[in-house]
């Protein structure tokens, strides 16, 4: 796997791509950059160097402990970990954005992440695609995603936390996948891949309630048909049945995250 090359400069420390970008000139431009609004659980920005775009993701801890913890970790392992998945899936053919690197603040003892991508032009996210395309075209997707799935699980990449929002459409229709937070590598189990697909079920019901959109069952029946052929899992059957108890838990878990961090 390419190897990242590591800078510091004052307080920030970096890990680059070989030849990406200029360390000291791209850390100027994040100091003078504004958050993007409503970008991201963390916010994100994006980062103009000579007529080229970066986008730039900050990292915040999940559950409970964030509205104590937030942005602050005692290492840079989450964000190196991510990097390098995306570089590995890159190097096998994987649809991912392209990789640059991590930027890291340092406020002893503490870190505050940040992961570098290049900018995707003329894409959307898949979420909206669904929501505005034609019975075709969102069924063309839909297939797509179960086979790309598949691809991650012969990759050996495990993602629990994988939604529609995770990818993006480009205007050919060809999908790319952009956040790789909590993944890691392993063999892959039949248990695993079922924790996938519940968590884009799970996301999907969430909108599906907000009046967003609504995926069929025909649509639904496509995804795990198509992911059951290809890995030869028999899926179908044994998600049916606790279909019931995963929809109260969704329910529990949005219902504590409206409480705690004012979600609709």
């Amino acid at each position: 796997m390419t190897k990242l090359q590591k800078i510091r400069i004052g307080s920030f420390v970096m890990y680059l791509l070989s030849d990406t970008v200029n360390p000291s000139q791209f850390l100027d431009k994040f100091l003078r950059t504004g958050n993007q609004a409503n970008k991201g659980r963390g916010g994100l920005k994006l980062i103009s160097i000579n007529d080229e775009l970066f986008v730039c993701r900050k990292y915040l801890h999940g559950g409970v402990g964030r509205a104590v913890t937030k942005d602050l970790f005692l290492s840079e392992k989450r964000a190196l970990n991510e990097i390098q998945i995306m570089i590995y899936l890159k190097e096998n053919h994987f649809p991912v954005v392209e990789p640059v690197g991590i930027l890291i603040g340092e406020d002893f003892p503490f870190r505050k992440p940040h992961i570098i991508t290049r900018f995707e032009d003329n894409t959307g996210e898949l979420l909206e695609f669904i929501k505005v395309s034609s019975r075709k075209k969102r069924l063309r997707a839909i297939r797509d995603l179960a086979r790309y799935m598949w691809h991650l699980e012969r990759l050996g990449i495990f993602h629990p936390d994988l939604h529609l929002r995770n990818v993006l459409v480009k205007k050919n229709g060809r999908l790319i996948f952009l956040d790789f937070d909590k993944a890691s590598k392993r063999t892959i189990s039949k248990k695993n891949v079922e924790t996938m697909i519940w968590r884009l079920n799970r996301f999907a019901e969430k909108w599906e309630i907000k009046g967003y959109f609504r995926i069929s069952i025909l649509e639904r029946l496509l995804f795990i048909r198509t992911y059951s052929k290809l890995s030869g899992y028999n899926l179908e059957e044994e998600m049916a049945k606790k279909l019931v108890t995963k929809k109260l838990l969704s329910r529990a878990g949005w219902f504590a995250e409206s409480i705690l961090y004012g979600k609709n």
